[in-house]
Order: C-alpha cells, then structure tokens, then sequence
C-alpha cells in the first residue's frame, strides 16, 4: 500500500474513532487509485490472451535479461546529434521534440522520485520494433513492482494481486501524462517559457517553465536533455512555486536499436486482457459536478464496488491531460462533520467533506484548495 501523510489532523479528530476508522477506509480508496478506475469493473478474461507462467515471473526474466551497455557510442552520438539543433527554439518546440522523443527513441532511463521527504528509485525502458511501442516500468525498492506497455496495452504485476493487463494509452502519474501530452491541449491551460539552461545526470538541459493560467493546478520546471529532449528533471511546483514533487534522472543511455530486453517484452506472455464493459444507464453515476477546473472534462463516470472496504461507491473521473481527478460519493457514517484530514503524498492530495448526508473524497494531482471546492460543488442530478 502506498504511504500517505495526514495533515491537518487535530487531536479531537485522533480521538474520535468513526473519524479515524472513515480516515482509514479513505486510505484504501486512494491506495486503490493506483490501479485505474476500470479494473474494479467486472472482467472478463480475454481468451486471446492467455495466461502464462512467464507473465507471473517477470522479474525472473529481467534479470535473465538486461540491457546492454550502448551498443555503438559513434552510432550513438549520430542519433542525439540529430536532435541537437535546438538554439533559438521556443518553449513549444521544446516541449514537442520531448514528447515525440519519448515515443520514438530506445532509452533507459532510471530516476528517482522524491515526496514528502521520501524517495522512490525506477527504471523505465523503452523501445520501438516493428512500428510498436514497447515500455518497462520497474520500482527498484521494496517488493517488486513492474508494468509492461506493449501497444495499447499496459500489463501490472504487483504484490499480492494477479497479474493483469489493461487497454492504456500510458503509465500513470502526471510525469507519464506531461510526456505523452498532445502540445494543443497543453497550451490552453498553460503559459510557457524558456527559464535557462543547466546541468543533469551530466547532460546538458534546457529548462521550461510550464505556469497555469490559473489557481486551479500545479506548476511545472523541466530539464530536457539538449542532444534527445528527453526530460530529465520534472519539478511540481504548487501556487506558491514549492516543491511539492520531483521527478530527477541518474542515469539515460540511448541506443540505435531497441535493447534486448525490449525486444524480449514483444514476445513474452503476458496476463489475460480485462475487457470492461461499457456501463448501462443504469450502472451510471447518479451524481454530477456543477464546478470544475477550465480544461477539466469528464472522461469517466459508474457505480461500483471497493473491494478493500467493500462499498459500493458512486465514481467519477476528471482530466485535463495533465492531472486526472477521482470523485467517490458514498452514504455518510456517523455524526455530520465537515472536512476531513487531508491525505497528501507528493503531488496527489486527498480530501473529503461530509454534504447534505454524504461523504465525497475527491482525490488527485490537484492542490487541495481545488479538491475541496470539487468536493463541495457535488450534486444530485436526478431521483433514486
């Protein structure tokens, strides 16, 4: 389960046990949102997709094999040569050479990520055969964590749940969304500019600044490598321009061909596809938002069941490209209380508030002040 801060937490709230154990319950949803919001659906195993031995023992074979050292450093240094005509450029072009860079180039790139004093070491390699997109996301501490994309496909091994594969255009998190961003929607929230230039992981870097338009979401500072504009640092910044998240590179070797293990990823088995069905009238949301963010759309929308705390929950799901918002709305317990703790790890804050009988928690990539007033534009849109 992932580790999460309580802030803002009084002493009366420690002591008043159906507060804590709703905390409690608040903690599971948000470990939950790791996984995405279809995969509590009901399933279907696809049977062209069978399960195989090897996709539970994925560690096994990347150990078995690793990639190897850059297989041809003049090779090398011709590809990033092609990419390092970027003087005078604008922020914008920047910021589309390291979206196409990071679809199009084989790479390894391990970084780590740091929040709330704390730090998470991965590797993510990627790799283009045959037209399609390969990616490999590993966690380096604690138990093993992997994510496979192969396509539109994203396999998950975790701990202690089988092995699954989603339909996913990308990995989660807000430095998977920056990356894999269409530049036009980009740049209807934000303003850009070119802030500089410095120095990561021993690479030269272009920085930008991505400042939104309004109060409403984070800041962003990246350094891109200057020969492939792959980015090589990413700062969250909150209203107030501090740290909130940072993504920071060790280590990014480039290859003219896509490493072994890439290549290996395309044929190896992986776990059965789940197949959501698309949601009826009925299974839909009774609920709706009368304020969100500009940019901010509704991109998904059902009723289901949490297993962790098993409740059904009305759900909700808000995205602007960059951050993706998740709404839950379900009976309130207890004595009528009006905010909750706020749970925050990194850049994803949590908070929930007890309106008019029920209990919303709205959780994401989004400052808190945002969550709260999704929280409390919440409303009923028709009759049970």
């Amino acid at each position: 389960m992932h580790s999460y801060r309580i802030t803002n937490c009084s002493k009366e709230c420690c002591n008043n046990k159906p507060a804590m154990k709703a905390t409690k319950q608040l903690i599971a949803i948000v470990a939950l949102c790791a996984l995405p919001f279809s995969s509590f659906a009901e399933s279907e195993a696809d049977t062209s997709a069978s399960a195989d031995p090897t996709s539970a023992s994925l560690q096994t074979l990347a150990n078995n094999v690793t990639p190897s050292p850059a297989q041809d450093e003049q090779s090398q240094a011709m590809e990033e040569a092609k990419l390092s005509n970027v003087e005078d450029e604008s922020p914008v072009a920047f910021l589309q050479k390291m979206i196409d860079s990071f679809a199009t180039l084989n790479y390894d790139l391990s970084y780590i990520q740091l929040y709330e004093g704390l730090v998470e070491p991965k590797r993510f390699s990627h790799g283009v055969v045959d037209g399609k997109q390969i990616s490999y996301l590993s966690h380096l501490n604690g138990p093993p964590k992997e994510y496979v994309q192969r396509g539109e496909h994203i396999s998950f091994f975790e701990p202690e749940i089988e092995p699954y594969t989603l339909k996913s255009g990308h990995f989660q998190g807000n430095f998977f969304q920056l990356v894999q961003q269409d530049i036009s929607k980009l740049t209807v929230n934000y303003d850009f500019v070119l802030a500089g230039r410095g120095r990561i992981a021993g690479r030269p870097a272009q920085v930008v600044r991505m400042s939104p338009r309004d109060n409403d979401r984070y800041g962003y500072l990246l350094w891109l490598d200057r020969n492939t504009s792959l980015p090589l640092r990413v700062d969250t910044l909150d209203l107030e321009g501090e740290l909130v998240e940072q993504m920071m590179t060790i280590s990014l070797r480039t290859y003219k061909q896509a490493t072994p293990w890439i290549q290996e990823l395309t044929i190896v088995n992986l776990p059965p596809i789940v197949n959501v069905p698309k949601p009826s009238s009925e299974q839909l949301s009774p609920w709706q938002i009368s304020w969100q963010p500009k940019g901010f759309e509704l991109i998904a929308q059902d009723r289901h069941s949490l297993p962790v705390i098993d409740e059904s929950v009305d759900y909700l799901m808000l995205s602007d490209g960059v951050a993706i918002i998740s709404i839950y709305i379900e009976p309130a317990v207890g004595q009528p209380r009006d905010l909750m703790p706020v749970a925050r790890k990194g850049a994803t804050n949590l908070i929930t508030a007890q309106i008019k009988g029920s209990m919303i928690t709205v959780v994401g990539e989004i400052p808190a002040e945002t969550a709260l007033k999704i929280a409390k534009s919440v409303t009923y849109k028709r009759a049970q």
